[in-house]
């Protein structure tokens, strides 16, 4: 069994506003798929503990690119 990691997600809405959510997945690339898709807003980032672990933009409905770090 693989030990979970802690994660805080936090998307943002097109007025600024920031929702954060915060979950556990077993690594980074399964935590961004699971926070883009709870995102609503139109920017996304994802941290570990003190560590942005990325930054995403939507570009469509569904879809997000990433952004430099």
């Amino acid at each position: 069994m693989s030990k979970l990691i802690s994660y805080v997600a936090i998307d943002i809405a097109p007025d600024g506003r920031r929702l954060q959510d915060t979950f556990q997945a077993p690594h980074d690339t399964a935590a961004a798929r699971r926070a883009q898709f709870a995102a609503e807003g139109v920017a996304l980032q994802l941290w570990r503990e003190d560590r942005l672990i990325g930054a995403w933009r939507r570009v469509g409905a569904r879809s997000f690119a990433r952004e430099a770090l």
